[in-house]
């Protein structure tokens, strides 16, 4: 059911978008999957429910979706954005979350960069290290979360939910 698979994109795309993060305009929240968690995260918005919202940097991204992230077909994206979570003292998990709460789903990360941070399945308990250039694949219904790093200034990711009906 999840699928991890390391060197996701080819290096030199992958490059050009670690590239653009670094001018990517960040957004703050004080939280990062409920607004009682006070978790903070930075995001970017590229892409939501129909919407380009980030058309300068979305035209970098959408090969993404529309290229790399295999069994799409019959699919429609949903949302796309980046996430950076800062460092911390200590590895903090967030809370346990379905991206698309409603719908049904399939959910892509891709990592940015190589950290000591992870992603954890709830009822696996099955963890997927940062590192950059791995993307894990996997169905929407399988609630998840992520956590901080200690070792880098941000854990950074892509995430993409399309829509599988």
């Amino acid at each position: 059911m999840v699928e991890v698979i390391d060197n996701f994109l080819p290096q030199d795309y992958f490059d050009n978008l670690c590239l653009m993060t670094n001018d990517l305009p960040w957004f703050f929240h004080n939280y990062s999957v409920y607004e009682w968690d006070k978790d903070p995260q930075f995001y970017h918005l590229f892409y939501y429910d129909g919407d380009i919202k980030s058309p300068e940097y979305y035209k970098y991204v959408y090969e993404v979706y529309t290229r790399y992230v295999p069994n799409t077909d019959g699919c429609s994206l949903f949302r796309m954005k980046m996430n950076g979570t800062p460092k911390g003292p200590h590895i903090h998990q967030h809370q346990y979350h379905i991206d698309v709460g409603d719908r049904d789903h399939n959910v892509c990360i891709l990592y940015m960069n190589t950290n000591n941070g992870y992603t954890i399945f709830e009822e696996s308990q099955q963890k997927v290290q940062s590192v950059a250039n791995r993307a894990v694949l996997f169905p929407g219904h399988l609630r998840h979360t992520g956590t901080n790093c200690t070792d880098e200034g941000l854990r950074i990711l892509m995430n993409i939910d399309f829509l599988t009906t």
